[in-house]
């Protein structure tokens, strides 16, 4: 849909230059202009130490803005009127797939995700990738700490292998240890497996790439010998709550315009998210070794966002990175909710926040740099726009005191007060231009968003919106950082990704409780200190208190269903318009998912009963490499005590031990059957049960 037809030519050292001149040069101009204007409103009675604060806060929050509008413009332009797109590639290089591709690991990081979608669209992806040439192979590489999910992923693997008949061709591994996450479970990966395989896509549990886009890839990759990553774009799909509806639709209608601007600068020195793209293994294991950072406490020396970083990495060794924008193929999923969001949010601040380490870092490409900045300022712009709205307030108090004393203009009705209105409207149209540029855009393709009202009425609903959220987004990641500075632990969990229940009332008031507390204080404060501009501060204000009202009824399905129906918040792979063949089936995979897990009792069962099983957890516990991963021998009286009592007794911890123990997975399936069944706890049930 987005860039039919687009052609991609080598680019000069010269347009390099010329490109990333007009993108700086344009956000230093509007940065400038912002920054001289509200100086002027200043300068009339006086630079005070406030307003200089101001200044120096509003030149670093503004840029941001200002960015992210000629993002938008370039973008657009660049969509529209460029049809030779700089890249690495011949136009040769896009044809079709060649029948000799190399080999190609496909590897999925798995942690305490539902397996069932994971394995259905698994096997869909492989019976397309067997369907055609090239050589691939699968690999499902587990961190999970919870038993009833280890054994749900071994059945998903058994019968996706079953099914497929792909033995040999598509792996499971379950690290004992779950050093350092996902980028450990790579690097594990890497060690073991990685010398056999020219290239790897790399995936996340909830991501969908179809098989043509995946061959695509390693089809540029072949052409291209200096790029060592590619990373597509990702849409998001398959959302049910409003919430999520919203993010898709607001990802795939402004989403091209935001990543062709971003390639417009940046070119081959592109950004990776570690997810949704294809890697070259060799220079990846070679310079991509990640470091630890400097502290004394382990935990916190570990790289959490570790794909910012190996880009870095990449480029440093001299390898490209591209964004593949122009792609049609690659999805994901995303948080059901708005308070699942910020959960996640509080990860990524984290995990961006470690990456002021190698900001000044030597020999890190430009482009590296800005995208690392821009990563921290994502998170560290919140408590700055708190510090400019708090220093505002008083500056305000102050002058509209010394108006009423001296019987002079100043205040809020001032050059000051105007000046600050003036900046709203301008920086509320930097906000929305954007939207309206994307809007405009998809012009031709309306059809595919539910037509041109309804996509423009989607818009503004999806605006609105956030336009709630936005402050609390700000409290949010100014807590964050918080914690961050006062060195709270902060625990990598999974994400939520289920969407059959929403919020209720209740849990999001309680589990957003900062907001609404935060405007009855606030407004209490300028009430008893500032009462003639509480008109001032009534939106935001309302934007607090009305957060988790609007958090709760866009977190239901039902919600989102109504939307569908109004033909609201639609997107091209819902309306049947999207140019990418075949992902139809993806998608019906992964709503109808062919496995579903049980809970701990039925799957410790099932394991306990099933020889099959429980003898195929054992070979693949000793087809493990290295002695370190064999040596616990779980204690023959904790095993007798887990066959008296029922398997909610004991913590997960101490079912993981036993089902890493061999010796003892074995004794505890032939001694569960040497029982008579009165000798058995009362929660594992008759052996004559099913």
């Amino acid at each position: 849909m987005r860039t039919a037809g687009l052609r991609l030519r080598p680019i000069t050292a010269e347009e390099v230059a010329f490109r990333r001149a007009v993108f700086f040069g344009a956000v230093v101009a509007g940065t400038g202009l912002g920054v001289w204007f509200l100086a002027r409103a200043f300068v009339s009675e006086g630079f005070s130490f406030l307003e200089i604060f101001q200044l120096v806060l509003f030149g670093l929050l503004f840029h941001q803005i200002v960015a992210g509008c000629w993002l938008a413009l370039l973008g657009a332009w660049s969509l529209r009127f460029e049809k030779n797109y700089p890249g690495p590639w011949t136009e040769a290089g896009a044809g079709p797939a060649q029948p000799d591709l190399p080999r190609t690991a496909i590897v999925l990081p798995m942690y305490n995700e539902n397996p069932g979608p994971i394995f259905s669209v698994a096997e869909v992806l492989w019976r397309d990738l067997r369907s055609a040439p090239g050589e691939f192979e699968l690999f499902f590489l587990s961190d999970s700490n919870l038993p009833e999910q280890w054994m749900a992923e071994e059945r998903g693997w058994f019968e996706l292998c079953r099914r497929t008949g792909a033995w040999g061709r598509i792996h499971y591994r379950k690290r004992r240890s779950p050093r350092h996450g996902k980028s450990g479970n790579l690097a594990d990966f890497c060690r073991r497996w990685g010398a056999h395989f020219r290239y790897m896509i790399t995936l996340d549990a909830d991501s969908l790439m179809t098989a043509s886009l995946i061959r695509q890839l390693v089809v540029w990759m072949e052409k291209s010998p200096r790029t060592g990553i590619l990373q597509t774009l990702p849409f998001q799909v398959l959302g049910q709550t409003l919430f999520r509806r919203m993010q898709q639709f607001s990802a795939r209608l402004y989403g091209p315009i935001f990543a062709a601007g971003a390639n417009f600068w940046h070119l081959f020195a592109g950004n990776y998210w570690g997810h949704n793209a294809i890697v070259r293994v060799a220079p990846f294991i070679q310079y991509c070794d990640l470091p630890e950072l400097p502290g004394t406490v382990p935990a916190r020396r570990q790289i959490l966002s570790h794909d910012t970083v190996e880009a870095a990495l990449m480029r440093k060794s001299g390898y490209d990175v591209w964004m593949v924008f122009h792609a049609e193929g690659s999805y994901e999923s995303g948080p059901p909710n708005f308070v699942d969001y910020l959960a996640r949010e509080k990860r990524w601040c984290r995990g961006n926040l470690q990456h002021f380490w190698f900001l000044f870092s030597p020999e890190i490409d430009f482009a590296n740099r800005v995208h690392i900045w821009m990563g921290l300022m994502a998170y560290g712009a919140a408590p700055l726009w708190l510090l400019f709205l708090m220093g505002g307030a008083v500056d305000c108090f102050f002058k509209h005191r010394f108006s009423l004393l001296s019987s002079g203009t100043g205040g809020i009705d001032g050059p000051l007060g105007h000046a600050y209105g003036t900046l709203f409207a301008v920086t509320l149209g930097l906000l929305f231009l954007p939207k309206v540029v994307a809007w405009l855009w998809a012009a031709p393709h309306w059809r595919a968003f539910g037509g041109g009202i309804r996509s423009a009425l989607s818009v503004v609903l999806e605006t609105m919106a956030w336009a709630v959220w936005a402050p609390s987004s700000m409290l949010y990641n100014t807590w964050f950082i918080l914690r961050e500075w006062l060195r709270r632990p902060l625990a990598w969990t999974t994400q939520n990704r289920g969407q059959r229940q929403g919020l209720t009332l209740p849990l999001a008031l309680r589990r957003l409780f900062l907001p609404w507390t935060t405007a009855l204080g606030a407004g209490i404060l300028l009430l008893a200190y500032l009462p003639e501009q509480i008109l001032t501060f009534i939106p935001l204000l309302a934007a607090w208190f009305l957060t988790p009202w609007l958090s709760w009824w866009t977190s239901l399905p039902s919600a989102g269903a109504l939307a569908r129906r109004w033909a609201l918040f639609l997107v091209p792979e819902e309306t049947g318009t999207i140019s990418c063949r075949g992902v139809e089936s993806y998608l019906e995979a992964a709503r109808k998912p062919w496995m579903i897990p049980g809970d701990l009792r039925s799957e410790l069962r099932r394991f306990m009963r099933d020889p099959l099983w429980n003898s195929l957890h054992v070979r693949l516990l000793r087809d493990r490499k290295g002695p370190a991963e064999n040596r616990t021998r779980f204690p023959i009286p904790k095993r007798e005590l887990m066959l008296d009592k029922p398997p909610e007794a004991f913590p997960s911890m101490d079912w993981m031990n036993l089902l890493s123990d061999p010796a003892a997975c074995l004794w505890i399936h032939r001694t569960y059957w040497k029982r008579v069944a009165s000798r058995r706890g009362s929660g594992w049930g008759s052996a004559e049960e099913s």
